[in-house]
């Protein structure tokens, strides 16, 4: 493949060093949901739903991040887990749940975005933006928190978003609090 990419279409080694991470970063991240989505396959709807949500902040914000896909996958199967099985036991009211959101809200934008090591710097434009889509994104579900009844849904979103913003909180505190710059170690 890499002579192919190189001789064909005159690749560079960077250039395909970069598809090959592309590549790889998505086959371990689809088959990370995959084997989620059979895991919760008796809850098909709220975990595509959770996984939505989760998935809208984590690429606005970013948060922790993991060397190993072992550790990677139990991270993020703990976080599905505690949304759609554990923390909707606790019965939250809507107030109070809208005012959690509210905090989630201005959290996520005073703190994220929180960025992988491996992942280049983020220019004064694109933080403004990411930090005014999760800014939309959490307001947009407090509408619909304020709007609709309370169903498996909207606990799970919920949820989704108490963990998004408190892992991104820890992540900001690996990153010893330094907001968009490249560190050496990574947050993991």
């Amino acid at each position: 493949m890499h002579d192919f990419l190189k001789n064909q279409y005159q690749f560079s080694d960077y250039q395909i060093a970069q598809l090959q991470y592309l590549l790889k970063t998505f086959s371990s991240e689809f088959s990370k949901l995959l084997i989620m989505g059979f895991i919760f396959r008796n809850q098909m709807g709220v975990y595509f739903f959770a996984v939505t949500i989760m998935l809208l902040l984590r690429t606005a914000t970013g948060g922790l991040h993991c060397k190993k896909y072992i550790s990677c996958f139990l991270v993020s199967f703990t976080y599905m887990f505690l949304s759609l099985n554990v923390l909707p036991l606790i019965s939250i009211n809507k107030v109070f749940q809208l005012i959690l959101l509210f905090f989630c809200m201005i959290g996520n934008y005073f703190i994220g975005p929180v960025t992988s090591v491996v992942h280049a710097p983020l220019s004064d434009k694109l933080v403004k933006r990411v930090k005014l889509q999760s800014f939309l994104i959490i307001f947009f579900y407090i509408t619909l928190t304020f709007i609709i009844p309370e169903t498996p849904f909207t606990v799970a979103g919920f949820w989704v978003i108490i963990l998004h913003t408190l892992q991104l909180a820890v992540a900001r505190i690996i990153k010893k609090g330094v907001p968009y710059e490249r560190k050496i170690c990574e947050t993991y």
